[in-house]
């Protein structure tokens, strides 16, 4: 497959007051295949009134397409929406490894039916950013982002989350399955993943109370990472 064919889930986190544009954004590309939840921010009350939000209430989508429609996607989105401007949001893509042929041929039929082109995403040797998910108990949200700043990420965003337990995982793991679950994504630097991740994984990991996993995905492409805030906690 080559690189255009290539198949992504592309992640956007957008500012809840962004919701129509997204979604308008989406049923304007034809997107086969779009999820769409509700999610909380990490900055303080003072930087949503400094750039005119009212909360750090997010809407998050999730697509499955083509690197080419990714692209196209990216590309109209920009259009309606600025990221340049702190707070807006984020949107990533990553890879898919394995997909089921099914939706791999729709989706490869609909980047034809497009007709968007030929034109490839330039591939890299070395991924500059990753996608930092952590899976914990409810309520030690808060305990893993203190520990992810602490170790230089810039913030993250909530998932309430369910979890399903198993016989094998108290078993082999030691842990029981507890059904409410905060899910947090984090997108950091190359060269700060590993810490942000220990960091993590020390203060909620399996061996303590908050009893969480944490793994990180390769980002292909990103937009929005650049708009932050220098000295966030002198505002």
């Amino acid at each position: 497959m080559d690189g255009g064919n290539r198949i992504e889930a592309l992640i956007t986190i957008l500012d809840y007051s962004l919701k129509d544009r997204l979604i308008n954004t989406l049923k304007a590309c034809e997107m086969p295949a779009a999820f769409l939840v509700h999610g909380l921010g990490t900055a303080k009350s003072v930087v949503y009134d400094i750039l005119g939000y009212g909360g750090p209430k997010k809407i998050i989508a999730v697509t499955l397409q083509t690197a080419r429609m990714a692209r196209r996607f990216v590309e109209k989105l920009g259009d309606v929406i600025d990221f340049s401007k702190p707070g807006t949001g984020i949107c990533c893509g990553i890879s898919v490894t394995s997909i089921s042929n099914v939706v791999s041929n729709t989706l490869g039929q609909t980047d034809k039916n497009l007709e968007i082109g030929s034109e490839v995403m330039p591939a890299t040797s070395e991924h500059q950013f990753h996608l930092i998910v952590s899976i914990v108990n409810n309520g030690f949200f808060e305990h893993a982002m203190e520990a992810a700043k602490e170790a230089g990420a810039t913030g993250g965003t909530l998932i309430h989350a369910r979890g399903l337990g198993s016989k094998e995982a108290v078993k082999y793991l030691g842990i029981t399955i507890e059904p409410e679950k905060d899910l947090i994504l984090i997108v950091a630097p190359q060269e700060k993943k590993r810490a942000i991740m220990e960091g993590i994984t020390k203060a909620v990991g399996l061996t303590t109370p908050g009893s969480g996993i944490c793994f990180s995905l390769p980002i292909n492409h990103l937009s929005g990472f650049g708009a932050g805030i220098d000295n966030i906690d002198q505002i």
